[in-house]
């Protein structure tokens, strides 16, 4: 039997070494799982934070999504994790257990040599939601986190009574003609510093829109799991009825799993018209973002077309200066 290759070492602090995740360490997940902190809302409330899963089957996938490392220093272990899904940009800190690492300096450690694996791997942030009163949220402030946005999670349980099924209405499924109208109204709405951090959501096929009169006035991000159905909405000031719009995709959305929605700060309005929906709020969170890349500036040197290569052309005629009649020589 071969021998299992040792972990790479990625930071050593004293008693304490962090290491990268390798099957010596699947007793230690298993063991924190279940106390651990899971930091990305979307993956939460449709899948649950399947950390053990992501450890385990991502080495055999190609294209590497998430990345696990492991702090052991002989009294308090823990485990950390980020996953990337589409937007390659970024990089999502799913997952850090016990919950309590983070109430010392070892659990900021964990966090920075996590940001640093991320940034190793090609990503510009790290994204983590957060309750904002709670210690964890302070914590990551201290590890250079910063709140780029607000949100509120609203839930709707559905019951098997529910009537389900019907038609899509306006709505219809995105394809890659409408990509060009999705940035547009993306951009529209979304404030600039958190479309820094956050690219628009592209998933033709998956994800909905609503066109009136040759314009896109609405978006439906969309993602099912097991545990329930997650919507990110946009929709333009202009929208008239958002309470219908919402109405016909619940009629479509399968009746066994709890919906979604994620109301941004930037798009509170649609809190009124969810309530009265059944909707109600589920948590309010902070997205906070630890910047891993800054852009820099360069020179470029170009030449000045009017002048390169060409002479001057006159722009008014040049007098000739000769010596007045009878002067002396």
């Amino acid at each position: 039997m071969r021998p299992l290759p040792s972990a790479q070492i990625i930071r050593q602090m004293g008693p304490s070494i962090i290491r990268t995740f390798d099957w010596r360490h699947v007793a230690l997940l298993a063991r924190v799982r279940d106390r651990g902190l899971c930091l990305d809302s979307q993956l939460a409330f449709t899948r649950g934070a399947h950390a053990l899963q992501h450890a385990l089957l991502d080495p055999l996938i190609p294209g590497k999504s998430a990345v696990t490392l492991v702090s052991r220093n002989g009294e308090l272990d823990a485990v950390a994790q980020f996953t990337r899904r589409g937007d390659r940009n970024n990089a999502r800190l799913t997952f850090i257990a016990p919950a309590d690492v983070l109430e010392n300096n070892r659990g900021l450690e964990l966090v920075e040599s996590l940001a640093s694996a991320a940034g190793e791997a090609g990503a510009n942030n790290l994204v983590a939601d957060v309750i904002e009163d709670s210690a964890a949220f302070e914590r990551l402030r201290q590890a250079g986190f910063a709140v780029y946005a607000r949100q509120r999670i609203w839930s709707l349980d559905r019951q098997p009574g529910d009537p389900v099924g019907g038609e899509l209405g306006a709505w219809r499924a995105e394809n890659s003609k409408d990509a060009s109208a999705a940035q547009s109204l993306y951009h529209n709405i979304v404030p600039g510093l958190v479309r820094q951090v956050e690219s628009p959501p592209t998933r033709a096929g998956h994800n909905l829109v609503y066109w009136r009169e040759g314009e896109l006035l609405g978006y439906l991000d969309i993602e099912r799991g097991s545990l329930g159905t997650w919507v990110q909405p946009y929709f333009h000031p202009a929208v008239e009825d958002f309470q219908g719009l919402l109405g016909d995709y619940l009629r479509e959305v399968p009746r066994d799993r709890p919906v979604y929605v994620c109301v941004r700060s930037y798009q509170s309005w649609m809190g009124g018209p969810l309530e009265r929906m059944g909707f109600g709020p589920s948590v309010d969170q902070a997205v906070m973002v630890k910047r891993l890349a800054i852009g820099v500036r360069r020179q470029a040197a170009s030449p000045l077309p009017a002048v390169e290569g060409t002479y001057p052309e006159p722009t008014a005629p040049i007098a000739r200066i000769e010596d007045p009649a009878g002067a002396s020589k």
